[in-house]
Parts: structure tokens; sequence; C-alpha cells
């Protein structure tokens, strides 16, 4: 079924990860409207109306939603770009009576207690975890486990707050800093595990799932950031046997399950650890980076931002639309600043005409402030190539880093 003429989609987010849905949306046909809280915000320059509202605010959304499909323009999908925010889709879908999850399903995938005990009652394998209530316990069970855990806040967003024991000195520091992340102040620790990891993006249609996007997770950085993970890309397609791809592909249809999201787009992080996958967290909604935007699409073929709107939209994906055609190395690269104001940029022109690279996007400006890298990626600019081979991407992207110059004072 193709999507018909005059269909509204609401974009949740409109940071500069959700230009590209913005614009797909728009070559597909569809009015679209952006929610954000800055008036400022990039994805509104694309789109056909905009909402002032909070993006993580889900009944602020909603109202805003429900005001302007009833006055203005009947609302057909909500989708959640680039922002953990699946409760706000999920409450604006309910308000709205639309396509998407049920809300107790989004709580359950923004609560990652309560994710990991799904995960371990659906036989899902995940690294060992528990809440710790205080810096005694947290101590208590650095003493019977070992340090090498992560401690992260139970609800919080991407990497905020997440260190890794064995390289923290001052554990109830630690705890704090996790705690001071969590909007219900809870935190836990999970077995650290080491090995490669991967990051995957998945449609899931009528309870089953198809993963086009598969990527490994650059992190070259462990060490200079400790005791904080800061990722530095991705490299695609994956260098995992196709048995273990395989097997991780069996493992997030499992977890998906496992939260009871039959149809929609789940994000997974994974460990492979000792040759066997193991489920770190599954996140219900597109990841940011320009994974789902542009590295799938290059790499693969597969227009996954398309069909993301179409079941957003409640309407059918061909299962042939979600195989990849081909498999073009490609690779994605950070640039990282000295920290300080941000005096002066340049090199983005030359870098753009190296050979293999597809795109250069500097987000830092003049006047910025990069913070000393902690449990935010300190980024200043991205770096995306291809090549005949990895080897090529790679020099490519490293070629155009070298070229972006970002002082800062």
């Amino acid at each position: 079924m193709n999507i018909s003429s005059g269909k509204t989609i609401l974009i949740i987010s409109g940071g500069i990860e959700a230009v590209d849905a913005a614009k797909r949306a728009k070559e597909m046909g569809l009015t679209v409207v952006v929610s954000d809280r800055d008036p400022q915000a990039p994805a509104f320059a694309f789109a056909d109306s905009c909402l002032i509202a909070d993006v993580y605010g889900a009944t602020e959304t909603a109202a805003a939603a429900e005001r302007y499909s009833r006055k203005i323009r009947k609302i057909d999908g909500v989708i959640c770009v680039a922002a953990d925010a699946p409760i706000t889709a999920a409450t604006v879908a309910q308000r709205l009576r639309l396509p998407g999850l049920p809300i107790h399903v989004a709580e359950l995938a923004c609560d990652k207690l309560a994710m990991k005990k799904c995960f371990v009652s659906a036989g899902v394998a995940a690294p060992w975890f528990t809440e710790v209530r205080t810096p005694q316990e947290l101590q208590r069970v650095a003493i019977e486990r070992g340090r090498d855990l992560v401690i992260k806040p139970a609800d919080s967003r991407g990497s905020r707050g997440v260190q890794r024991v064995a390289q923290v000195e001052d554990l109830t520091a630690a705890f704090m800093l996790a705690r001071s992340h969590s909007p219900t102040e809870r935190v836990m620790v999970e077995q650290y595990l080491s090995g490669p990891q991967v990051s995957t993006e998945s449609i899931v249609m009528g309870g089953r799932c198809f993963t086009p996007g598969f990527s490994d997770r650059n992190y070259e950085y462990l060490e200079r950031y400790a005791p904080f993970f800061i990722e530095n890309g991705g490299d695609l397609p994956s260098h995992l046997p196709e048995a273990v791809q395989a097997e991780v592909r069996d493992l997030v249809a499992r977890a998906a399950s496992a939260l009871g999201i039959t149809d929609g787009t789940v994000k997974g992080d994974i460990v492979v650890h000792d040759g066997e996958p193991y489920m770190i967290e599954l996140a219900a909604r597109l990841s940011g980076g320009f994974f789902c935007t542009r590295e799938i699409p290059l790499n693969t073929g597969v227009d996954f931002i398309g069909a993301a709107i179409r079941i957003a939209l409640g309407e059918t994906v061909d299962e042939a639309d979600l195989a990849p055609r081909h498999f073009v190395p490609v690779v994605q690269r950070y640039a990282f600043p000295a920290p300080g104001t941000v005096v002066r940029v340049s090199g983005a022109d030359e870098a753009s005409k190296i050979p293999g690279v597809t795109d250069v996007i500097v987000t830092a400006r003049e006047g910025d402030v990069i913070p000393p890298a902690s449990d935010k990626r300190p980024s200043g600019a991205m770096i995306l190539a291809s090549g005949s081979s990895r080897e090529a991407a790679l020099t490519a992207a490293n070629d155009a880093l070298a070229l972006i110059r970002i002082e800062t004072a």
C-alpha cells in the first residue's frame, strides 16, 4: 500500500539529525510538522508547520499536537528522530489515536532496570545487573563482584552519567553523578563485558524484526576519556562473522518481543563477549548520529527512514524494501576539539572535496563552549566516507578530519 496523498507526519525533535527525516517526508508527499522547544531548531526550516514544545515533555507535546490536529490539520502519524523520547511519541499517539507504542511499552524502553528484568524473564542474554541505592551499596557490590562494572542512571538518555567503575577513583562521586542524571534518582550497575560492540537499527512489523542497520562501534578513545565511554563513530558493514551477526539479529528480535514491541523501530546496543552477543540496551526510537538517515542508505541502499515513516503512519512496508541491495564500506568519525570557547572554524570545504567523503557536518560555531570530555561526546564535526574497502573509506575519513580546524581559547 502506498502512502496516500495529503497525510501529515509529526516529527518529534527538530535537531540537525532530524533534518533528513523532514526532507525525506517532504519527498514522500507528506505534510511535515516538527516539534521542539528551540525556536531555532534546524529541522524547522524544512517543516510545513512548527510546534514549540519540549521534546521530553510528553504532556506538553501531546497537547500542542492535539490543538494542531483539531484546529489546523489532522495529524496521521508521529515519529521520534534522534531523541530518546518514545514516551512523548506514545503519549501523542494515544491522545490522537494514532499508530504507535502503548505508553507502558515506551516506559519500559526508557527504564533500564525494568527493561533488563524483561530480558531476564524472556531469556534474552544481557549483562548481570542490579540496582544500587546508596554509595555504600555500590561499594559492597564492587567488593563482592569486583570493580569490572558499569554504573549508570536507571532512566537517563544516552551516555549521561555512565562510567566504568574499574576506572573510577571515587565511588561516591560516581554514584552521585549517575543519580544526578536520573529523573527518578535511581542508579544501577551491570557487569562490564569486554568485546566488540555493535549498533543495530531495526524495523518491527507485525512482530517480525528486520535489521538492515548493523554498525561496528568505534571506541579508539576508550582509555583517553576513561571512566566515560566516548564513541568516535562506526564502521559498516560489520566485521563480525556472519553467524554471529545472525545471532545478534535474533537477539534484537527477541529483545523487542520481550518489551512488547510489535510495530515500530528499535535501536540496539550489543556487546559480543567470548563470541556470544549480549543485549546492553534496546531503545524504542530511531538513532542519532545520522545512522538511520545517511549511513544505512549509503551502506545498503535501504531507505530506512522512509520505511520508518510509513510504519508510523500505520502503513505496510514490503519486506523486499528492507533487504540490503549492496554492502558499500562506510566509515563515520567525529572531530573532538580541545576544551574552551570556539574562536575559529575552518577546513570544511577542503575536507568535503576529498574523494570518498560523502558528508562533512560541522556543528561547532564561533562562541560555542566545548566542555572537557565527560559523559557526553564533545564532538565539533562529523565525517562520513565510503570507499571500495574499509581501509579506503577510513583513509578518506581521517584525511578529512585532519583538515577540519576547530580552534578554541
